[in-house]
């Protein structure tokens, strides 16, 4: 018997011996199941043996190869874009930037029907400046096809050395363009907060991360000292983060009642989470708005759906992503996988996922015109707003309004507001100038400050509840 083929052989007899000897630890219809897929895994080392024995190339086959294939065309066959098999470099990348420091364009990203969709771009990162959105399909980067790519291949193509260059081709609804986005380290703060109107605490959560509640419960003692009126929670571009912490941050918000179930095959992963009053830390006299967006995704969803559902608060925005699923890493060596173990449910018991949650009140940004969307390609393959940036990196008002009427003069003719957005996140301004908000911009935070306002949230025993169900 060749070498490769005992190796084969001791490969199985393990198998079986595993199954043998552990089986007293499984019930029977775990072991039945097991056994009755023995010919499955007969004729998988079958296959094997052939390509070992008769492949064309005289070379010796690289078995660990073979195997890894067979692993990532496992985790493919679920057709599931959150279980993904992560090769070796994935692994040691996300052991060097635990810190949550990496060299990329800054966007969480899915799968959708055979390419890469944007889950989320960062707020003030390469990608967010750029101009792309939550929804965008990723055709290819740096001219490659993303079609049939995994997440995590097209993930290792977007990242790479800051400064350096990627090209980025981008479907939006039926318009492509092509954006050229300069890669940046990218360390996230998770949490800013602000005052508005000297009345409402402003409370950005950018991602559910291993200190974020302990940032937040900072900034709601401050709101708290400060005796606000209301507390405007934002959760948009958020693509979720830590179930333990999503957790933990409705429970300052909610003093009773179920915060989230999850349901998966482990009983592990099956358990439902309810707030303590002993863990509150807001009034639950004081009105909670929550803003939301298609970048709103996964604990952020968790967030708003227990706000919504237990009648916290009020959401404000648009329909969020729609990921109601929770993934675990198991390591393998060098290499490993992540995969869906359990799905959430909100505390009225509904699965979002695939489906979102939807706002109290829509706010969504003006849809282009069919002339306008053909300004935007022209602006983005002309590259202009780039130019623009290389000169002055730090426009005044007073410029970025020059820019924009000699913009418009040469053809390019998108709303002002649409153009001052582009030039303004372009910038490169300092994070000690650059706002925690912006109200000229921001129609759906001015919503919220409106509805806060007029009155027009009211409470009573059961909740929080929309005057004239507006």
């Amino acid at each position: 018997m060749k070498k490769i083929e005992r190796s084969i052989w001791i490969v199985a007899v393990t198998l079986l011996l595993i199954i043998s000897l552990f089986g007293i630890f499984i019930n029977d219809a775990s072991a039945g199941n097991i056994i009755s897929k023995m010919p499955s895994f007969k004729k998988f080392i079958k296959v094997l043996n052939i390509i070992q024995r008769d492949y064309v190339d005289e070379e010796e086959i690289d078995q660990e190869k073979l195997i890894d294939g067979a692993i990532k065309g496992m985790l493919e066959a679920l057709n599931d874009p959150h279980t993904v098999y992560l090769q070796d470099e994935y692994m040691k990348d996300m052991n060097t930037t635990s810190d949550g420091k990496y060299g990329g364009v800054g966007m969480i990203i899915s799968k959708k029907d055979d390419y890469i969709i944007v889950i989320t771009p960062m707020e003030g990162y390469p990608s967010y400046k750029k101009g792309i959105h939550a929804g965008d399909m990723i055709i290819s980067v740096d001219g490659a096809s993303l079609k049939g790519v995994s997440v995590s291949a097209a993930a290792d193509m977007l990242r790479g050395k800051p400064g350096t260059k990627v090209n980025v081709e981008i479907l939006r609804n039926d318009m492509t363009f092509e954006v050229d986005i300069k890669r940046a380290i990218i360390d996230l703060p998770s949490v800013k907060h602000a005052f508005i109107n000297n009345k409402y605490g402003y409370l950005r959560i950018v991602q559910f991360a291993g200190t974020t509640t302990k940032y937040v419960k900072e900034a709601l003692n401050e709101f708290q000292k400060k005796e606000v009126e209301a507390i405007i929670v934002d959760l948009r571009y958020n693509p979720g983060g830590l179930l333990s912490q999503v957790i933990d941050i409705v429970d300052l918000f909610q003093s009773e009642g179920i915060i989230v179930s999850t349901r998966g095959r482990s009983v592990f992963d099956s358990r439902a989470s309810e707030a303590s009053e002993r863990t509150t830390i807001v009034n639950k006299e004081i009105p909670v708005i929550v803003l939301i967006d298609q970048g709103s995704a996964s604990a952020s969803e968790i967030f708003a759906g227990a706000i919504k559902d237990t009648k916290r608060g009020i959401l404000i925005g648009e329909k969020t992503f729609g990921k109601g699923s929770v993934q675990t890493i198991y390591r393998m060596g060098d290499d490993g996988f992540k995969l869906t173990i359990a799905k959430y449910y909100t505390p009225s018991d509904i699965c979002i996922d695939g489906i979102g949650i939807e706002p109290d009140i829509e706010v969504k940004e003006p849809e282009l015109t069919d002339k306008e969307k053909e300004a935007l390609k022209k602006l983005y393959d002309d590259k202009v707003i780039d130019k623009l940036i290389e000169k002055n990196t730090d426009p005044t008002e007073k410029e970025i309004e020059a820019s924009i009427n000699r913009l418009l003069d040469t053809g390019y003719n998108l709303p002002r507001r649409y153009l001052k957005k582009l030039i303004k996140n372009a910038a490169e301004i300092d994070d000690d100038k650059k706002p925690v908000f912006d109200l000229e911009f921001d129609i759906q935070l001015k919503k919220a400050v409106e509805v806060l306002d007029q009155s027009k949230i009211k409470h009573t025993e059961d909740g929080f509840y929309l005057e004239d169900n507006e």
